[in-house]
């Protein structure tokens, strides 16, 4: 896959953002209390779909980095209507997820170069490699947020730790997922420019579902 523009992709990578926000948002994690024993690991593997989708189809950091950025404020969305502080380190613990997750994604993408989109054996260890960085790196939330990692029942162990095995193996599989959604994108992107109607379509489609998502947050909070 050829680098694209940001400009040319900016609505699939908003709506990828904001489809990440309302998964989180779904699995009500962070905002009340600490998370069900495998909540996080679930949530870190998905997240690497969303990264690795996104990062497949544009080759470029930074619009990885906006669906990052997109999905925070979808969390600050949540904690503003809930009335939590911006600050508070249940909002700020997932926001720091999101960047430990990007940290191994851009690490192991980074490390594999070109052979990341050559074969699938590299996807499926920069999808572990990646789940493996975060969660090692999650229990020094605490040296960021003021707010420390929840830990497994009745003892000491960082919940990230303790099911970080579920996030790996889960990683290895979404990593693969979001390249192979990504090459299906860019198929039906080439048929968008050969079929101008669908083209207009699909201008219509990216606002409506970033509208969608954040009327979906809005409406569960206020009901």
């Amino acid at each position: 896959m050829d680098k694209e523009s940001i400009t040319s992709r900016i609505g699939i990578i908003l709506v990828a953002g904001s489809l990440w926000g309302l998964v989180e948002f779904g699995a009500g994690m962070g905002l009340q209390k600490c998370a069900v024993l495998f909540t996080g690991a679930i949530l870190t593997g998905l997240s690497f779909f969303w990264l690795s989708f996104i990062w497949s189809i544009t080759r470029r950091i930074l619009p990885v980095l906006i669906i990052v950025l997109v999905a925070m404020m979808f969390k600050w969305l949540d904690a503003w209507l809930l009335h939590i502080a911006w600050n508070h380190g249940s909002v700020l613990n997932p926001m720091f997820a999101f960047i430990t997750a990007l940290a191994g994604f851009v690490i192991l993408t980074g490390i594999f170069g070109k052979r990341f989109s050559q074969q699938l054996k590299y996807r499926i260890l920069a999808g572990g490699g990646a789940a493996l960085i975060a969660t090692s790196l999650f229990p020094f939330v605490k040296f960021v947020t003021a707010t420390p990692a929840c830990t497994f029942a009745a003892t000491n162990i960082p919940l990230a730790l303790y099911t970080a095995p579920v996030a790996i193996l889960l990683s290895m599989v979404t990593v693969p997922l979001g390249f192979g959604a990504a090459l299906w994108y860019n198929r039906i992107g080439q048929n968008r420019r050969s079929f101008q109607p669908y083209s207009v379509y699909w201008r219509i489609l990216s606002p409506l579902v970033i509208i969608g998502c954040v009327l979906v947050i809005v409406l569960v909070r206020i009901i």
